[in-house]
């Protein structure tokens, strides 16, 4: 009978004082260790739901860490762009009121992500 583990792993001491292994997911460790955005989490729903082969294809590549960021990097500028271009077609309101000023954000906000969502997020890679 085999006495050895069947992987060694090295681990890291987090803030809590547990021991955490240390898990190379992708081919550069630096990327692994990046947090993932909104929009990366949200592909990554997406994928595992609608397209779970290509995922997993993703996953023993060793690449879906840097798809999953691209996603989110992407998703995030064309964000802010497709907002800068609402407001040259519908300028901020001309009032004192706040409250009708970040109204006009947050609509111009929701109408941007709706946009990524459909263009960017919710798409195969």
């Amino acid at each position: 009978m085999r006495t050895e583990p069947l992987m060694n792993f090295s681990y890291r001491q987090g803030e809590n004082g547990m021991m955490y292994p240390e898990l190379q997911i992708s081919e550069n460790p630096q990327t692994d260790r990046m947090p993932v955005g909104r929009y990366g989490k949200l592909w990554k729903e997406y994928m595992m739901e609608k397209h779970p082969h290509r995922l997993s294809e993703l996953v023993a590549q060793g690449k879906v860490k840097e798809v999953i960021l691209k996603v989110d990097e992407e998703a995030e500028q064309r964000k802010e762009r497709l907002i800068q271009q609402f407001l040259l077609k519908q300028p901020m309101p001309d009032t004192e009121d706040t409250m009708e000023r970040a109204g006009h954000m947050n609509s111009l906000t929701k109408q941007a992500e709706e946009i990524v969502l459909d263009e960017l997020v919710m798409k195969v890679r």
